[in-house]
């Protein structure tokens, strides 16, 4: 066990386990601390969306956590008829795919195991200290107390997280009232199709399969909504809900786990104090509403990985790590607000709220509306801050085949290594990019991205546009300085 690692993450869920991949694969040493000595098997999330497989796969990642998962083109909307079409969006994974959280952190465990990452289980964190020169942790393991110094530390432990009290940020929110229902089961009589939801008067139950047979059951009972969350739930209790809300028995037998729950929405003043960050669960929390909280943690740790390994490679400021809560933080903050309607949407029984559903279900006919819907959860809508770089700036850019003979057959696959990509009419490094080159890859598409996209494109690490322009002279030499800090050519 290292114990001077450059990054300690405090963590191993997917955040944690994530970033420990991101930092790992690109030569960080990092070693990853969970208090806890086993993986739970009760969890939230149940799915990855397109956006987070694309993450995934642009590291060479995604295809044991899709081969442990059920792809899902048509995610119920909540009426027997209404269905989201993943067919709709720019991707290579149109689909959402419906895995146990538990088979995606173990996928993301192998990950960071592989690429070199140290993890250390039943291990908690007391305290810490920093400097301008790094951070000392306590802990308690399962040999006693130890000390660890580490460069940076990142925060991934989760709602009641340890080192977002240590360095006292606040985590403002709120506990929702409503007590809900959720489980993992077997059903001798599913309904169709394969993922199926209803909103009744009486409530809302949800139905996800997993490739193994079983399912993830989501009930929200208006009926029993004031039934305190710690009173442990019963597959009768379950059973009857689900009959009384779909007017159908489903059959549910053998649970895994069954549990009632209350959800909160919280968010950290802020992502970084000093050299210590936050990062998943830790600096955000909301309804599992659209499976959005997995996915938010992942995209925190593909935004932050690079910028933390440029600013310990020495190549870029500390100060590139203020622009990890500058584009995050707004994301998180749409999230919750966008979940917290959701919520109020599916709980509330009130006249405006039946009317809204309907309409609501209505607008989703109109290939516009039912587009933009899919686009948010499928995690394609999101976009950084365009700040001075351009109207080009901020946005994800898809996947496309590469014109031979490049070695890489898709531009996603040039992103293994985590470096920059540039993208232009030959695969020449241009002059203003020259002093760059030991952090770029250049590609040629063999298809356009899209209607009026610029000749020249420099894509971040995470796969965002840093800069585009119609000449590399317009530009590229600011945005490399800005993104990628102070020149270093490639040797020889």
């Amino acid at each position: 066990m290292p114990h001077s690692p450059q990054v300690l993450i405090v963590g191993a869920g997917p955040t944690g386990l994530a970033l420990a991949a991101e930092l790992a694969g690109t030569g960080v040493s990092c070693l990853v601390v969970d208090r806890h000595t086993e993986r739970g098997t009760l969890s939230r999330a149940c799915t990855v969306e397109p956006r987070t497989l694309e993450l995934l796969d642009m590291r060479g990642r995604a295809d044991d956590v899709l081969a442990a998962g059920l792809e899902c083109p048509n995610p119920p909307l909540g009426n027997e008829d209404g269905h989201l079409d993943y067919g709709l969006l720019d991707t290579n994974f149109p689909f959402s795919l419906s895995i146990p959280q538990s088979r995606t952190e173990d996928a993301l465990q192998k990950a960071a195991e592989k690429a070199g990452a140290e993890l250390l289980f039943g291990t908690s964190v007391t305290g810490l200290e920093q400097d301008d020169s790094g951070v000392e942790v306590r802990m308690e393991g399962p040999a006693g107390p130890l000390t660890v110094w580490a460069r940076y530390v990142v925060g991934c432990d989760g709602v009641y997280s340890t080192v977002r009290e240590a360095i006292g940020v606040e985590y403002d929110g709120w506990n929702y009232e409503q007590s809900l229902m959720m489980a993992d089961a077997r059903l001798s009589s599913p309904p169709g199709p394969a993922e199926y939801a209803r909103i009744t008067r009486r409530g809302m139950a949800a139905f996800f399969p997993f490739k193994d047979g079983t399912y993830r059951i989501i009930v929200l009972d208006r009926q029993k909504f004031t039934v305190p969350a710690d009173e442990p739930l019963t597959l009768e209790d379950l059973s009857e809900s689900c009959a009384a809300i779909l007017g159908l028995d489903a059959g549910i037998h053998d649970p895994l786990w069954l549990s009632r729950f209350r959800s909160s929405q919280r968010h950290a003043k802020h992502y970084r104090a000093g050299r210590v960050l936050l990062a998943g669960d830790a600096a955000h929390t909301h309804i599992p509403s659209g499976g959005q909280g997995l996915q938010t943690g992942i995209q925190d740790a593909f935004n932050l990985g690079w910028k933390l390994r440029l600013v310990l490679e020495g190549a870029a400021p500390d100060a590139l790590l203020d622009s990890y809560e500058a584009e995050r933080y707004p994301i998180a903050a749409d999230t919750l607000r966008k979940t917290d309607l959701s919520f109020r949407f599916e709980t509330s029984d009130g006249l405006p709220a039946r009317i809204l559903r309907k309409v609501t279900m209505w607008s989703m006919r109109i290939r516009a509306v039912h587009r933009l819907n899919v686009e948010h959860l499928s995690g394609h809508a999101l976009r950084y801050p365009p700040d001075r770089g351009g109207r080009w700036v901020g946005r994800r850019v898809p996947d496309r085949p590469l014109a031979a003979p490049q070695p890489a057959g898709r531009l996603y696959e040039l992103f293994r290594d985590g470096h920059f990509v540039l993208l232009g009419p030959d695969d020449r490094v241009p002059p203003a990019a020259t002093a760059w080159s030991a952090r770029l890859r250049t590609g040629v598409l063999a298809e356009p991205i899209g209607d009026r996209w610029p000749r020249h494109v420099l894509i971040r690490p995470d796969g965002y546009v840093a800069w585009a322009g119609r000449t590399p002279d317009a530009g590229l030499e600011g945005a490399l300085h800005r993104w990628c800090g102070a020149p270093r050519p490639a040797a020889g």
